[in-house]
């Protein structure tokens, strides 16, 4: 084991942080959704989405951080190696907090500082179950963001006795964190799952759920399946299937607006997943120029810009029948408005495959989706409310062709 040597807190922070791809894909969300929270603080739903999703982000970055530490044999030869890395991530995630505190101050609101105590409760949960195993990483991640989309929702609605009761949670957690094991210990499953996270984006579908189902999809979006794997089909199945569920409640709880609202939100997430996977077995292309099917490598380019659009009209015809059906329901149908809905949604598909084509950095690709994926959201939920015009389908129709047309331009650089 090497001696102790004394370096500064912030040495290598920018090669653990920032350059290593599964992390950056978390902490840098957290800063722009930081940014974001500051930004539109007066606009309280918005804000507080952004709050809760910022800090959610960075302690998912600390908890990948741990996985990296049960997956490496560094923290065992490099003394204190462990201690560096995770003070750098107390660091971030103690800025993080202080800048929201200061947006807190500038709009001073109990929902506000509820939200940032819910929030801190749910991440700091997710690090210290994280510390001592890594399996469960992907299901603490995903019920934590399924509980950021949905508790803004009921921000205004949230009594205020859940602060104190925040508290003293927080306080719970911090003085059992040691009964849930030994931190950081070297695991060999950890790697396992370090490299089928990293390759995967962390998706929460399990690799054989519902993959006897996809084949025939699988075969209809063939070569981008080939990239993405079984996960393409499993996405769109899922995404049918809630699509389905929150059909027949809106039969008897008008959720209509909520649940395009986080058909949308699954939609981006599903097509980010996406372009994570093919960027990682972007390495693979050789392989498939070899079978029987292609003749030259611009062939295969052109066949996967083909796939990419078709999946992505698949997108808005699923978009366009589940919000007909949802408003229709409750006698709030407007022909425009779903139209303009449903064609946002192709854009915003389409808008991913572009950026996939174009970059190559992985850490470039993420924050450019990540952009991307809020600029869309944003598009979705203007065209959603206030799309009732023949202009604006014009204009969002014609932004989806100019898209349609540089996917099939930019296959040049893939």
């Amino acid at each position: 084991m090497m001696n102790a040597v004394k370096r500064p807190w912030y040495q290598g922070s920018l090669n653990f942080w920032f350059k290593d791809l599964g992390c950056a894909s978390y902490l840098i969300p957290a800063i722009l959704a930081t940014a974001a929270c500051i930004i539109f603080i007066r606009v309280e739903s918005l804000s507080t989405m952004m709050m809760i999703f910022a800090v959610v982000c960075a302690y998912c970055a600390l908890a990948w951080q741990s996985i990296r530490m049960q997956a490496t044999e560094w923290q065992c030869l490099v003394t204190d190696y462990c201690k560096h890395v995770m003070f750098q991530g107390k660091v971030f995630i103690a800025l993080i907090n202080l800048t929201l505190l200061c947006g807190v101050a500038l709009s001073p609101s109990l929902n506000n500082i509820n939200m940032l105590l819910l929030a801190n409760t749910l991440g700091l949960s997710i690090w210290f179950i994280c510390r001592v195993t890594s399996h469960l990483f992907t299901t603490c991640c995903y019920l934590a963001f399924t509980f950021a989309i949905i508790i803004p929702t009921f921000s205004e609605h949230l009594p205020l006795w859940l602060i104190p009761c925040s508290l003293l949670v927080l306080s719970l957690i911090l003085l059992c964190k040691n009964k849930l094991g030994m931190p950081y210990i070297w695991q060999a499953g950890a790697l396992i799952n370090y490299r089928q996270g990293l390759q995967s984006g962390w998706s929460p579908v399990p690799s054989g759920f519902l993959s006897n189902y996809g084949t025939a999809i699988n075969k209809q979006l063939f070569p981008l399946s080939y990239f993405v794997g079984s996960s393409l089909s499993q996405y769109i199945i899922l995404l049918v299937l809630f699509s389905i569920i929150a059909i027949v409640i809106n039969f008897f709880y008008n959720i209509a607006e909520h649940v395009l609202f986080a058909l949308t939100l699954m939609l981006l997430a599903a097509v980010t997943l996406c372009q994570w996977a093919k960027a990682q077995r972007s390495q693979s292309w050789e392989l498939l120029t070899t079978l029987p099917i292609y003749n030259e490598s611009h062939a295969v380019k052109v066949a996967l810009s083909n796939s990419a659009l078709k999946f992505s009209l698949l997108i808005g015809v699923l978009c366009f029948v589940s919000a007909s059906i949802l408003l229709l329901t409750h006698q709030q149908w407007q022909l425009l408005n779903v139209a303009s809905y449903a064609i946002a949604c192709i854009a915003a598909t389409l808008t991913s495959f572009v950026l996939g084509n174009v970059f190559k950095n992985i850490n470039v690709l993420s924050v450019l989706l990540c952009l991307s994926c809020g600029v869309s959201m944003g598009t979705v939920n203007v065209m959603i409310e206030h799309g009732d015009s023949i202009l604006k389908l014009l204009l969002i129709s014609l932004y989806a062709s100019v898209l349609a047309v540089l996917n099939r331009f930019t296959i040049k650089y893939l």
